[in-house]
């Protein structure tokens, strides 16, 4: 079976081998918020232990998350999405499996943005099934095009997006929805990142249609990661088939972080998280003035999620070998670009700038040191 290795694991691990040394390394690799998950939600998960509530749940989730997500769907978009289309999940991985297996079937031609994050195709891979990469571009401001739609039957598409931080707007999710439903292709989107947004919102692909699968889950605005907690909304007319799924393959998602995320919705939780943005913000505008000013270039400004996507062709052709170096010479982790795809990703590197100021700070001074001594 051809599944490629999620290079910033391998990187991760291998920093973790250099720290178990003594040797201090900055993590600007990995996609995890660096920030802990709220007391409040910490509180409602203990809580629920303590009341024994640890037996299966329904396949699907509780009734009460189904109906909070729901709310939050009128409160964040306005949009009335009746709770029997959502469906809780043990993490949004399996979500997006699937998503992916149920719209694929008959041997279905997926396209898959490129670069992207790398699971995509693995999990297409892992099924059985047939991908194409849609190559996305910086002057386009790495998006999916409508005239890219040609010859697929599935679209897979991720805003705000991993690695690029690409948001799209309102008039280009309409476009590309409009264009989808003409040439009766079916759409996964990929909403994990929502939330996590610096200037215009992200809208979501269900202002557009009924007819996506929405992807979406705790781990990143909501600070769940390791809680494993994510969910779908289907179109209607795929609910039973998603129960049976959910029924055979999760049994349930874990009860404990069913009855934690509750508090997700509390007003006072969600200023929280919002405020945890605003950091974001600051390291945002920070790590691209810095990358910027060293000749890893930012030609594109993320307007989402917590990743930089950096030019770095003055300096190599060769993102996985920069990245080595970076990590064993520097001692900065980063994430080479060859891990998204093809499409010119060996000029690439992404940066997370999921740590501290103080550490990005660290990071990005380590590097120019590094860069200077390259020449």
């Amino acid at each position: 079976m051809e599944i490629t290795s999620f290079i910033v694991m391998d990187i991760l691990e291998r920093a973790k081998e250099l720290e178990a040394q003594g040797i201090d390394v900055v993590h600007m690799e990995v996609g995890e918020p660096d920030f802990p998950t709220p007391d409040e939600v910490i509180e409602a998960g203990v809580k629920a232990l303590r009341d024994k509530l640890t037996a299966y749940t329904q396949s699907v989730g509780i009734p009460e998350l189904r109906e909070a997500i729901s709310g939050y769907y009128w409160s964040q978009y306005g949009l009335e999405i009746d709770p029997e289309r959502i469906i809780l999940t043990p993490g949004s991985s399996p979500a997006l499996l699937a998503a992916i297996r149920i719209l694929t079937e008959g041997d279905k031609v997926c396209g898959l943005p490129d670069p992207g994050y790398p699971c995509y195709k693995n999990m297409v891979r892992f099924l059985g099934g047939r991908f194409v990469s849609l190559p996305v571009e910086e002057e386009t401001g790495f998006k999916v095009l409508s005239h890219q739609l040609e010859g697929i039957e599935v679209l897979v598409i991720n805003s705000p997006a991993n690695p690029t931080g690409a948001v799209y707007n309102r008039k280009e999710l309409e476009a590309l929805m409009e264009e989808a439903q003409k040439r009766g292709v079916a759409v996964v989107s990929d909403e994990i990142y929502h939330g996590i947004i610096y200037d215009e919102p992200a809208p979501s692909v269900l202002e557009f249609t009924d007819r996506a699968i929405v992807i979406n889950g705790f781990s990143k605005f909501f600070l769940m990661t390791g809680w494993r907690l994510g969910w779908m909304v289907v179109p209607r007319g795929m609910i039973r088939l998603v129960q049976s799924i959910a029924q055979n393959l999760f049994i349930c998602p874990p009860a404990a972080a069913q009855y934690a995320a509750l508090a997700c919705f509390r007003e006072e939780v969600l200023a929280q998280f919002r405020e945890k943005v605003e950091i974001y913000r600051k390291r945002r505008d920070f790590i691209v003035e810095a990358l910027n000013d060293m000749g890893l270039e930012v030609g594109v400004m993320p307007q989402g999620a917590f990743y930089v996507y950096a030019n770095a062709s003055r300096s190599t052709r060769d993102s996985f070998t920069f990245a080595k170096r970076a990590l064993e010479e520097a001692h900065v982790g980063i994430t080479p670009g060859v891990d998204f795809g093809d499409n010119k990703t060996h000029l690439h590197v992404r940066f997370s700038y999921a740590n501290t100021l103080e550490r990005l700070k660290e990071g990005m001074r380590r590097l120019r040191e590094w860069l200077g001594g390259l020449g």
